[in-house]
């Protein structure tokens, strides 16, 4: 119900939202791997049961967000991540005998759907919009909005390992005879990934939202950490990829610490047997502090009223001009 002519008005409203329809986004934070290395002290699971807290590393994003509807975005975002593992971190027997390590840098490129609900909206007459934003500042709580997104992207990764304390490119060396005699096929380092994530945003200015996101990238994947499948004959990866190339591939193929059997020849990594898990793909995710920054065209801000109004009201203040 409005009184003289003064109705409550929405600063998230369509026509808001319509009039000044792109965004400027960028984040940091931390990013965390879920594979075949590492993990908790029972065997791999690929979740978060399996997430080893000391391997969290930096992460950064930047992107643009284009509302279709007031409740609907597209997104496009390049995100940099550091994810890494290593077997010495945990104490499950066979994990830790495989004695396996690897970091990879992360850079992707994704496009996703995002939809937002909003909450507490900060509303307010037509007539006072001037004095509410201008003369009480433009810093104040104006609504919450939590969002939940999903799309595909695309990602680089490259893994490297340690070996006497200096690291090396694996996918060259193909640890698991990728390409090789009896071996799987060799894997890109350019792959997809499916984003879904969710995050919360408090608008404290008519340009600024700031708030945290986590999101998980699902991947087409096993070789982020260059470990799938099954341990390869050391022997024939000497003879085919030659003397000093085949020696670094062989030792970081198998640096087992032969610790099973009590510390008798470990027949567990032997040619053939299990190295990685096939059956599920690695993933890794993003915790991020955001900013989000509307980028507003200021003819935008004085606009005719278009909402709707009836009898004397309409006619009255059919001239209104509003802003948000």
């Amino acid at each position: 119900m409005s009184f003289f002519g003064q109705e409550p008005y929405d600063f998230f409203t369509e026509e808001a939202t319509i009039r000044n329809r792109n965004h400027f986004e960028f984040g940091i934070g931390t990013s965390n791997f879920l594979g075949d290395l590492g993990g908790k002290d029972s065997i791999g699971t690929n979740d978060l049961q399996d997430l080893e807290l000391t391997q969290f590393n930096m992460a950064a994003f930047m992107g643009l967000r284009h509302s279709f509807t007031k409740n609907f975005y597209g997104r496009f975002n390049m995100t940099y991540g550091k994810v890494s593992g290593d077997d010495k971190l945990t104490n499950e027997p066979f994990r830790r005998n495989r004695n396996l390590n690897f970091k990879s840098n992360i850079f992707e490129f994704d496009l996703m759907g995002e939809v937002w609900f909003n909450f507490g909206s900060r509303k307010g007459h037509q007539h006072q919009l001037k004095r509410v934003n201008s003369q009480k500042g433009p810093w104040h709580v104006r609504g919450l909005s939590i969002g939940l997104f999903g799309g595909v992207g695309v990602f680089h990764f490259n893994p490297q390992a340690q070996i006497q304390g200096q690291w090396v490119y694996l996918a060259p060396l193909r640890t698991e005879g990728q390409g090789l005699p009896g071996g799987p096929d060799e894997y890109k380092l350019w792959q997809i990934n499916f984003p879904v994530g969710i995050n919360g945003m408090v608008r404290l200015h008519r340009k600024w939202s700031f708030g945290i996101e986590a999101t998980y990238r699902f991947t087409k994947t096993d070789y982020i950490d260059d470990v799938s499948s099954t341990y390869y004959d050391a022997n024939d990866l000497m003879l085919y990829q030659g003397e000093q190339r085949g020696e670094v591939a062989a030792y970081l193929s198998n640096p087992s610490l032969g610790m099973i059997n009590e510390g008798k020849p470990d027949y567990v990594t032997t040619q053939g047997q299990q190295r990685g898990d096939s059956s599920d793909n690695d993933g890794y995710f993003y915790a991020l502090i955001k900013v989000d920054y509307l980028i507003i065209k200021d003819s935008g801000f004085h606009k005719r009223k278009t909402h709707k109004a009836t009898g004397n009201t309409r006619s009255k203040h059919k001239k209104t001009r509003m802003r948000f």
